[in-house]
């Protein structure tokens, strides 16, 4: 009960720290990134992990765990992931989704999610709490750097705290001891496909600016789909991306 408590406190601190932020403003502005000194700092020290740490274990594992196996432990990591969609689907009463879901979350669960038996034939939107909240009209709220998470909106990172707690209420003890120590594989799984794009960012005149850029535009193509094309202030996004080009 005290631990629900204290999940509760942070997630109100951050959504109250997300109506303060910045006003629900959705483009790239200096405005949307006060704390832009000490994200720098986080974000230098995510990447001297990463680069010390994770990028040699990704590759570590991209050398010695065949493509068909890699591809069926991304399978089931999405798998682990379905029911925080099938939630906040449901929150957010898109009955399709929450249907196509949990139909997909039970096909897939005969194999554990290491071997998908629609053959990806289902197009299923990946929802969490964060995109629940940007339905309920929350703002979004300054920019963050966390350690070893990296960037979140501050209303994702509260949402983040709410997925992750709901996890862990429904599922059993040994549930969420594999969720726990597929962690780290999931972070080398994400690191080894994304290994290219990692790599041209460290590489640009800003790469802060430019994982910024990168995260909350594509952060938002995810939460709003396509009515992010209709978001009044997407035509200064694209401008801002211009200019690290």
């Amino acid at each position: 009960m005290m631990k629900n408590f204290k999940y509760i406190l942070i997630t109100l601190f951050l959504v109250s720290l997300s109506l303060g932020g910045c006003s629900g403003s959705k483009n790239v502005t200096k405005e949307s990134d006060p704390f832009e000194n000490l994200n720098r700092h986080v974000f230098g020290f995510n990447k001297y992990v990463d680069q010390k740490l994770v990028n040699p274990l990704s590759k570590a594992y991209v050398r010695n765990i065949p493509n068909g196996a890699r591809k069926s432990i991304s399978n089931h990591l999405d798998w682990m992931e379905l029911p925080v969609t099938i939630a906040n689907s449901t929150f957010q009463f898109d009955l399709e989704n929450t249907i196509l879901a949990s139909a997909k979350f039970m096909l897939n669960g005969l194999t554990l999610g290491f071997y998908d038996l629609d053959n990806g034939e289902t197009e299923i939107l990946k929802k969490d709490f964060g995109s629940t909240l940007a339905k309920l009209n929350v703002p979004e709220g300054p920019f963050l750097v966390v350690p070893f998470l990296g960037p979140k909106m501050t209303r994702d990172f509260s949402g983040y705290f709410v997925d992750r707690q709901n996890m862990t209420n429904v599922s059993s003890t040994t549930v969420n001891d594999i969720n726990l120590f597929e962690i780290p594989i999931n972070v080398i799984d994400t690191r080894s496909k994304l290994s290219n794009a990692i790599d041209k960012l460290y590489n640009s005149p800003d790469p802060y600016t430019k994982m910024k850029s990168y995260y909350i535009q594509n952060r938002r193509k995810n939460v709003y789909n396509e009515k992010y094309h209709n978001i009044k202030n997407k035509n200064k996004d694209e401008e801002f991306e211009k200019l690290l080009q």
